[in-house]
């Protein structure tokens, strides 16, 4: 059946209709597929730009250990990154931060370093409640333990320690810390113990570092009396090492130090062993306390 000039006409237009929408649709399928294809280039290129790093996740005080636990990976520009950005691989259990760290911070080479204190075999965590504290002292900071004595002379017993304050009851404990020491450390702050309470007057207190990641430990000074040398060169327990430096440091100013911490002990001959009797005493009286505090915490009793 042969089609009408309308009908003819209205099929054109609907041919070119088809067609031009066709066209449309592939430009705008052939723009999309270019704007995708630069997005992906532009996301690949900014991509290449991107590093993951190690950033702190929490408060790291300066002398703190710094591990996974306080870290965490983030995302940042490579131009941002410092060149020295830590290696997690490089981090041991030794690794301690050199000053106070605040979260976002990206973790550098140089603001880590190993702990100088190695856990030897002697190494044991003891009590002290004797010791002078400073009244902002916290879990965490190093101290020096020093004895000052009743003429000034002042005498460092163990540096460098890293303290925790037991909790007792809720809350810290007033006057009681603990530290790592050796078997060599034990008797050195045992026989400045009695000579401190021995000596009318004198002071064994801690003094701690501003930034322990970057102080050094420094060399201790007191020297104890001539029995506890004698006991710790026959003490198995005593490493060779420190035994070593304990004798050379003892042979090289004995007739200084041990001669003006003897002085002042002779000034106390009479009353000293009544001193040292009474200081042990509220050593004692001190540890009693605190541990039912500690007990009567755990049971619940107010």
């Amino acid at each position: 059946m042969a089609m009408n000039p309308m009908q003819r006409k209205a099929n054109n237009y609907l041919l070119i209709g088809v067609l031009v929408t066709l066209l449309i649709t592939g430009s705008i399928i052939a723009m999309l597929f270019m704007q995708i294809s630069k997005m992906k280039k532009q996301m690949a290129a900014q991509q290449e730009k991107i590093q993951t790093v190690f950033v702190v996740s929490k408060d790291i005080k300066s002398g703190s250990k710094v591990d996974l636990t306080n870290l965490k990976e983030a995302s940042a520009l490579k131009e941002s990154i410092p060149s020295n950005a830590l290696d997690t691989g490089k981090l041991t259990e030794n690794t301690i931060s050199k000053l106070d760290l605040k979260p976002g911070t990206i973790l550098t080479e140089n603001m880590v370093v190993e702990t100088e204190e190695e856990l030897t075999a002697d190494i044991r965590i003891q009590e002290y409640n004797m010791i002078e504290l400073q009244t902002q002292i916290q879990t965490g900071d190093y101290i020096d333990v020093r004895l000052r004595m009743p003429d000034g002379t002042d005498y460092i017993v163990v540096s460098k320690k890293k303290i925790e304050i037991p909790t007792i009851n809720g809350g810290d404990s007033l006057n009681t810390i603990k530290i790592r020491v050796s078997e060599e450390e034990i008797m050195l702050m045992s026989n400045a113990i009695v000579e401190a309470y021995w000596a009318k007057g004198s002071k064994l207190y801690a003094t701690t570092y501003v930034e322990p990641g970057m102080q050094n430990q420094v060399t201790p000074t007191y020297l104890p009396s001539d029995k506890v040398v004698r006991l710790m060169d026959t003490d198995p327990n005593i490493l060779t090492v420190a035994k070593s430096e304990l004798f050379a440091r003892y042979n090289n100013n004995v007739n200084i130090i041990r001669g003006n911490i003897l002085e002042n002990l002779n000034k106390n001959a009479v009353q000293g062993q009544t001193n040292v009797e009474s200081g042990v005493q509220e050593e004692i009286d001190k540890a009693k306390s605190e541990r039912q505090s500690y007990l009567d915490s755990l049971s619940g009793v107010n």
